[in-house]
């Protein structure tokens, strides 16, 4: 029991040491019922200028304080809008017109080579070849190649309807004609 008395003592002894060399600490007063501390009831200790023997309290020794570590840094999250469009047979609006393979062939890219005439007009059909992909068309009146629809078909030209900007013109293909022939 005296050993328990005398490691006690020591402690205390080691804490009112320690006391002399600490910084000033503000004190609190503990919560009331009404809420938490505020400012009012925060006051500040006076840092003690002599000891408790009456000589002059020693400044604390320059301690460096361990790196602080930086909490982990949270990665951003970067929200995006994701459009999809459900085409349902329709052209892609957000796709470039002029890229598309739906305006293509165009008169020009065409070269008529043949056409099956019937003299009773119910169904003729014109064979056309793209230069361009070497793609070969078989016709009849009322089909559509690109923006191009086929209005009629006679024994040596096919004649078009090509909507461009919302506007119909018509333009025709002849037997023999070439590209070079429309150049000039």
């Amino acid at each position: 029991m005296r050993a328990l008395v005398i490691v006690a003592l020591v402690f205390v002894a080691a804490d009112v040491a320690a006391q002399g060399t600490k910084t000033p600490a503000t004190q609190t007063t503990p919560a009331t019922k009404q809420g938490p501390a505020t400012k009012q009831d925060t006051k500040v200790v006076p840092p003690q200028t002599k000891s408790a023997a009456g000589q002059p309290a020693r400044r604390p020794a320059l301690t460096i304080a361990p790196p602080e570590t930086a909490p982990p840094s949270r990665i951003p999250v970067i929200m995006r809008e994701v459009y999809e469009y459900d085409a349902a047979g329709r052209r892609d609006p957000f796709v470039s017109l002029l890229t598309t393979s739906e305006l293509r062939p165009t008169v020009a890219d065409l070269r008529l080579v043949i056409v099956l005439y019937d003299e009773s007009g119910r169904r003729p059909v014109a064979v056309m070849r793209d230069l361009v992909t070497n793609t070969q068309y078989r016709v009849t009146t009322g089909m559509t190649l690109g923006r191009m629809r086929v209005t009629a078909i006679k024994r040596r030209a096919v004649i078009f309807t090509i909507e461009e900007f919302g506007l119909n013109r018509q333009d025709s293909l002849v037997l023999g004609d070439t590209s070079k022939v429309r150049a000039r």
